[in-house]
């Protein structure tokens, strides 16, 4: 009969005892183990520094001298980039500046306080002889280093509303010159853009009615959509209703420029051909005329329109005239000179009539005391107080008599208006 217990056998128990020694030995290791890989570790490879502001504008030249050349290859040795948002960010300078037609090209940068390496990168220059020579046309904010005594960018940290500004809105931008306008569009507009610098001719021979016969090259952007205007303008215009406009070019300095760019929001021309040069006779006015009120104490928006809205041409004034006739004036001279703006608050009637009474007011002087004496009104009137008094004073030093006559003269001329 076999036994209910059996006891170990003794090859088991040998086995149990080598186990649980081994068990014991592996717990021992373990605790040594962190010591041993620490003093075990590979040495670290090569470290990457931040570039100083001399090493920094070294490469950026280089970068920039590549790309006025048109040499890609060139542009990525000197200014290569570690990772693919540095590399996104470079390869995008490249590509949307490289094709326009720099007269001289630059690349501009500031150390960004407090990020040793980190800096504010702008692409800055004169474009197809318009100025300034310090026209901002591209930004990024760049991690610039050193590796292996090489400069290197690391990083980009720019803001996506600044890195979509300018002809960076552009997916692939193009110039256009013709007849003094550089007309700046995304590749797929370039019918369009054309049409554009091709009316630009016709344009500038209405600009002879001020004496404007400066052939300085003036910048045109023409958007495609309202949503790549207001990302290359990084926001903007707070007016919405603005299709059209005149504005200073971003640059380095705060010193005005000579002439303004001009802005076209390409699909409110559809169907109006016609009035291409026109509507570009408006705004190139204000991109000459704008100097004339560099030195001023104000620059009335009235007097501004005035002088395109006269250019321009093609207009009734009836509405005008309507106005004057009614006991209630909608827009009263006075008011409508010392007025900051003609389009904030009002409806848009009211807009239309504020630049009838600008052009009308243009003409008016024009007709009466010439081309030499619209300017001293212009700027005389624009350094007063804006006050009827002011106004008073300023037309008595440049035309020779008094608000009460100067005013009444105007009305009987609105009455042969077109």
């Amino acid at each position: 009969m076999s036994r209910s217990h059996r006891s170990p056998r003794p090859a088991l128990l040998l086995a149990g005892l080598g186990l649980a020694g081994a068990v014991v030995a592996l717990v021992v290791f373990g605790a040594f183990l962190p010591a041993i890989v620490e003093v075990k570790a590979p040495a670290t490879g090569p470290v990457v520094r931040a570039a100083r502001p001399d090493e920094a504008r070294a490469a950026l030249d280089s970068a920039a001298t590549a790309l006025l050349a048109g040499d890609c290859a060139a542009y990525d040795d000197a200014l290569p980039g570690s990772g693919r948002a540095a590399r996104t960010a470079l390869r995008s300078l490249y590509r949307h500046l490289a094709p326009l037609p720099w007269t001289s090209f630059r690349f501009a940068a500031k150390p960004v306080p407090g990020v040793p390496g980190r800096y504010d990168v702008r692409a800055v220059g004169e474009l197809g002889g318009a100025g300034p020579p310090d026209r901002i046309l591209g930004e990024r904010i760049l991690d610039i280093g050193v590796l292996d005594e090489r400069v290197i960018v690391r990083g980009d940290d720019t803001p996506a509303a600044v890195a979509r500004q300018n002809v960076m809105a552009f997916a692939r931008p193009i110039a256009v010159r013709r007849n003094g306008c550089i007309v700046l569009a995304d590749e797929s507009e370039a019918e369009r853009a054309g049409d554009v610098a091709g009316a630009c001719g016709p344009a500038r021979e209405r600009l002879a009615l001020l004496g404007i016969t400066s052939r300085e090259p003036v910048v045109i952007y023409y958007f495609s959509s309202r949503r790549e205007l207001r990302r290359a303008l990084g926001g903007g215009p707070a007016e919405q209703r603005i299709r059209f406009f005149s504005r200073a070019p971003d640059r380095l300095s705060r010193a005005p420029a000579k002439t303004r760019d001009i802005g076209v929001l390409g699909p409110a021309l559809d169907g109006k051909d016609d009035w291409m040069p026109l509507m570009l006779a408006h705004e190139l006015t204000h991109a000459y005329t704008a100097s004339w009120f560099a030195k001023t104490e104000h620059a009335p928006t009235l007097l501004a329109e005035g002088l395109a809205t006269a250019v321009e041409g093609g207009r009734t004034y009836q509405p005008l005239r309507d106005d004057l006739a009614s006991p209630d004036p909608e827009l009263p001279l006075l008011t409508a000179i010392a007025s900051g703006s003609l389009w904030s608050g009002k409806p848009i009637d009211t807009v239309r009539l504020g630049y009838l009474e600008g052009g009308s007011l243009v003409l008016y002087v024009l007709d009466g005391w010439g081309l030499a004496d619209l300017r001293r009104f212009v700027t005389a009137a624009s350094d007063s107080d804006l006050s009827e008094a002011g106004l008073d004073k300023a037309v008595r030093r440049s035309l020779g008599v008094g608000w009460d006559e100067f005013y009444a003269g105007w009305v009987r001329f609105v009455q042969t208006l077109p």
